[in-house]
């Protein structure tokens, strides 16, 4: 995640990914939920460049396959926003939206928090946390990157045509 912002009342607070890992690991654990506004392209276009998402602690239930969780990516160790696209066997499966390679399988430690909430310019969106199975399915087949990517050239075509 490049870097994101908290949210705040009185405008955003500018963080970089390792001061927003230490802090969202720091609030969950405590809890509670932290809004902030998500950097990237990787979970496009549920969740775009921009987008306020608050993430929550996990409760008693174990993610389900479809939800976004905010977790430890194993490259980089710092907190990303993906979909789970398969859960089991004691270890998860994340893919972004929008990206043609899994995480790989994830144990469940690093999994931090559930986005629970998406805004865009100040509504809510509604696939772009919870209860995305059909997403997870077609993410996981390569079937929703090749759409978006699709739609975006189409777009693009779009755009140039006068």
């Amino acid at each position: 995640m490049k870097s994101a912002r908290i949210v705040r009342r009185r405008g955003d607070f500018p963080l970089s990914g390792e001061s927003l890992t230490g802090i969202l690991r720091a609030v969950l654990a405590k809890g509670k939920p932290l809004r902030f506004r998500a950097r990237g392209l990787s979970m496009s276009p549920f969740i775009k460049d921009g987008d306020v998402v608050t993430v929550a602690p996990l409760e008693e239930s174990p993610p389900r396959t479809g939800d976004v969780v905010a977790f430890l990516h194993p490259a980089t160790g710092q907190a990303a926003l993906h979909r789970v696209v398969r859960a089991g066997s004691g270890s998860y499966s994340l893919k972004g939206d929008n990206s043609s390679e899994t995480d790989g399988a994830l144990p469940p430690e690093r999994i931090l928090g559930l986005v629970t909430r998406v805004e865009r310019e100040g509504r809510r969106v509604r696939l772009g946390s919870r209860g995305g199975a059909v997403i997870a399915k077609l993410s996981r087949s390569g079937a929703l990157a090749r759409a978006v990517d699709a739609a975006r050239r189409a777009g693009l075509r779009k755009k140039r045509t006068p």
